[in-house]
């Protein structure tokens, strides 16, 4: 009997947060990266960094700013406070909040947020950080309902690698629909793939693919797909039992 599979060959969800590294000149840094361009950008498992030199290739160690940004996620809800110790500026905000905000030259010292009460899931995150001279330390904690203070860990930091949904292997002309709790977009293949949108999705989803025909009858429709998001890589091939 004839049957299609859907093989997940590359997956959205990366632990860490995108770091991308910048330099700067003048008497202060930019409270705004984008008038900057990117010199490096990689994913940081941790924020954990103590640097006496180039903290990446082609960034000087002195006079740069790095951006982090991604999705924290809580394993269970309650009231953390995140802090950071920062030689010089650093500024947190969670969910669009600023929580941490100490954007000045210093020496080594640690700043941490008020009281959150956070919902377990994932909440967006981003960390802005500058440094004039070489010599540099930024790093990441939260203090858990637990009371245990930690370096955020790695799994705790996840982001998406792409911004869209690949599904390969699709007949020409073939609509692929992707759906979470609702269809959070679709594509018809072209070349033998289609490109679903996902630049809107805040946190990887648990959802399913469907394949509609040129007629628009269902073809296809996987089983749940665990955290489904922007940067999957999906292979649909027919198979047999």
């Amino acid at each position: 009997m004839e049957k299609y599979l859907f093989i997940r060959v590359r997956e959205g969800k990366v632990y860490g947060l995108r770091g991308r590294y910048y330099a700067w000149r003048g008497e202060r840094p930019p409270d705004d990266p984008s008038i900057l361009s990117a010199i490096t950008e990689r994913i940081d498992r941790q924020i954990n960094f103590t640097w006496w030199d180039s903290p990446a290739p082609g960034v000087p160690p002195g006079y740069f700013m790095v951006e982090w940004t991604g999705y924290l996620y809580v394993p269970e809800g309650g009231s953390y406070r995140l802090y950071v110790v920062t030689d010089d500026g650093s500024r947190v905000w969670l969910d669009g909040e600023l929580v941490i905000d100490a954007w000045f030259d210093q020496a080594p010292r640690a700043y941490h947020s008020a009281p959150l009460m956070l919902e377990s899931g994932y909440h967006r995150i981003r960390y802005l950080f500058y440094n004039r001279y070489p010599f540099a330390v930024a790093r990441l904690g939260w203090l858990k309902p637990s009371g245990k203070a930690e370096i955020i860990p790695g799994e705790n930091l996840v982001t998406r690698s792409g911004d869209s949904i690949l599904v390969k292997g699709v007949p020409e002309g073939f609509r692929v629909e992707v759906w979470g709790r609702e269809m959070i977009g679709s594509a018809v293949s072209k070349g033998g793939a289609a490109v679903i949108n996902a630049s809107m999705m805040d946190e990887p989803v648990d959802g399913h693919i469907r394949i509609l025909g040129e007629d628009g009858g269902l073809l296809a429709e996987s089983p749940v797909i665990r955290d489904l998001w922007g940067g999957d890589v999906f292979e649909f091939a027919r198979g047999y039992d």
